[in-house]
């Protein structure tokens, strides 16, 4: 109230003033001001420690009727859902419908993600701006790690914001620390976005290298800032250059795109990455949510597991048989593999039991459900799986607290392994492949594959089994596709669109799937350019005919 008066008196003043001064050149003080907000330490730091946390909550949350994951998830295979929430049963359609950009959608809403990573992004750019003028005036958060922390991380969610944009839309603005908060920057194309994302990232390491933070190792530990872990300039590094990996790789969207990737660096960063999961501890109460996972173990509607290359871990031939099935004949069938990230048994019955109430020891990843939760929709998206691998995050207590992998370790690997095979370093890659395979009971690549055309080892029996041509029938994959079937099985369910952004790069998705989204059509109105639609057959940005004939 006192602030208030204040600001009455000051423009009683200025009118008695007349001549000598503006009656109209008033500070609003009700108005956002982002150079007022970030005036302080504690404002500036409390930003830039929760950016990761905003972020984490857009790559794993559900808000309104707003969020992509369902859509990428149902468009990959990664799930499938029955109900028209999020769109998802429309989107899984055969042929596949172009991503939706209208008024008249009332379940897909492209404008989510795109609002509020284009939002943090400038949130982080606005945080860092503030330190630089802090610091510059010789002010300080507290030491000259602390302050080089907090510029680092500023830099590490920027690039992430950044990023995330440009692996999924196909254009965005840019923000760098000394764009004007009040400047909305033009339109440029995702490759530019993500170079731009590149170059932050690039940032964040080379201040976590600086003397500031080398010199005052303390100041610059961060803690809970990514929330259930403590990183030490080292470990930070790490972290970033994984992400550095992710996005190099990712951001292609075609098989063209993809081998053409600078997979040197990609093998650079990953090889210099995560060595351990990057697990963030959930708690709704603290604000850390995982709201996708707990919807889609709802199951029922929400998040079945479909065929189309999960049933390459299959042995028996009833893969082949389904493939064999007209599209809309096709039914659920048993998958029996040697892999134990699936329920053992020779029976729905015994693949049931060997489920168990909830995984353990971390298997199976997958289960056999009650026969009671099945829920009819599209033949050939129809299975007697779930996902199943962290059911124990969403049901072990009414908070949902407990640690999920934004992060895998296994993903980091599989990405220098596809370097390493792209480069004909098949030794290389076949001992990274070997760590999540061997692990699951499957016979090692190591010392049996020695180039990229050599079949898996496991004879009638090996793991993958993939469709080939006419796409009726499967033989046993090469090395490549051991290390997708890999990445897929352990990448399930953790980070941001992660089947569907690779799976574009490698040509494996259904003729007519969506590589991007286009500029929202909210966007476009307020930039007052047409509103446009990408996907669907024959129409511009969609998947040709892929690896497997879908």
């Amino acid at each position: 109230m006192r602030k208030f008066a204040t600001a009455l008196v000051g423009v009683g003043a200025a009118i008695a003033l007349g001549a000598c001064s503006d009656p109209l050149n008033v500070s609003n003080q009700n108005s956002p001001d982002v150079t007022r907000a970030f005036a302080t330490p504690a404002g500036i730091e409390q930003l830039i420690s929760t950016s990761f946390q905003q972020e984490n909550n857009e790559w794993t949350g559900l808000s309104g009727s707003g969020a992509l994951v369902p859509i990428t998830m149902s468009w990959s295979g990664e799930t499938y859902g029955t109900v028209a929430n999020y769109g998802m049963n429309g989107v899984a359609s055969i042929p596949r419908p172009s991503a939706p950009n209208d008024r008249g959608n009332g379940n897909v809403d492209l404008y989510r993600d795109f609002r509020d990573f284009q939002k943090f992004a400038r949130s982080s750019a606005n945080g860092i701006a503030a330190l630089d003028r802090l610091t510059a005036a010789a002010g300080t958060l507290g030491s000259a790690g602390r302050d080089a922390k907090s510029r680092a991380f500023g830099f590490f969610t920027l690039g992430l914001a950044l990023g995330s944009t440009a692996l999924t839309y196909d254009s965005a603005g840019v923000v760098y620390p000394a764009t004007p908060s009040d400047q909305v920057p033009k339109l440029v194309g995702y490759q530019d976005v993500m170079t731009a994302a590149l170059g932050d990232l690039d940032s964040a390491i080379a201040i976590a290298n600086s003397a500031a933070a080398r010199g005052d190792a303390a100041g610059f530990r961060i803690v809970d800032w990514i929330r259930g872990n403590t990183l030490t300039s080292d470990d930070f590094i790490k972290v970033v250059r994984s992400y550095k990996a992710r996005f190099r790789a990712g951001v292609a969207r075609t098989p063209a795109d993809r081998a053409a990737v600078n997979w040197d660096l990609v093998i650079a960063d990953a090889t210099a990455g995560i060595t351990s999961d990057l697990l963030v501890t959930t708690s709704n109460g603290a604000g850390w949510t995982e709201g996708w996972l707990a919807s889609a173990y709802r199951y029922q509607g929400w998040g079945a597991t479909p065929p189309m290359y999960t049933g390459m871990a299959d042995t028996s031939g009833s893969f082949d048989a389904w493939l064999a099935t007209g599209l809309n004949d096709r039914k659920p069938f048993l998958i029996k593999t040697p892999d134990k990230r699936w329920p053992a048994g020779e029976t729905r019955a015994a693949q049931q039991t060997a489920s168990g109430t909830l995984p353990t020891a971390g298997v199976p990843y997958f289960r056999n459900r009650p026969t009671g939760e099945d829920t009819d929709g599209a033949p050939y998206q129809n299975s007697f799986y779930d996902h199943y691998r962290f059911r124990s995050l969403v049901l072990n207590n009414a908070d949902r607290a407990g640690t999920w992998p934004t992060f895998t370790v296994a993903e980091n690997d599989m990405l220098a392994a596809e370097g390493y095979i792209r480069k004909g370093q098949i030794a290389q890659a076949a001992t990274l492949i070997d760590k999540t395979r061997v692990k699951a009971g499957l016979p090692a690549l190591s010392g049996k594959v020695a180039t990229v055309t050599d079949v898996v080892p496991g004879g009638t029996a090996c793991v993958p089994r993939v469709p080939v041509a006419p796409f009726t029938k499967t033989a046993c994959g090469t090395i490549m596709e051991a290390l997708k079937y890999e990445k897929r099985l352990e990448s399930s369910q953790t980070g941001y669109n992660q089947w569907w952004i690779d799976s574009r790069g490698w040509g494996d998705l259904v003729e007519g799937t969506p590589l991007m989204f286009p500029l929202p059509y909210s966007e476009a109105d307020a930039r007052q350019t047409p509103a446009y639609t990408l996907g669907g057959l024959g129409a511009p940005a969609s998947a040709a005919k892929g690896t497997y004939g879908y």
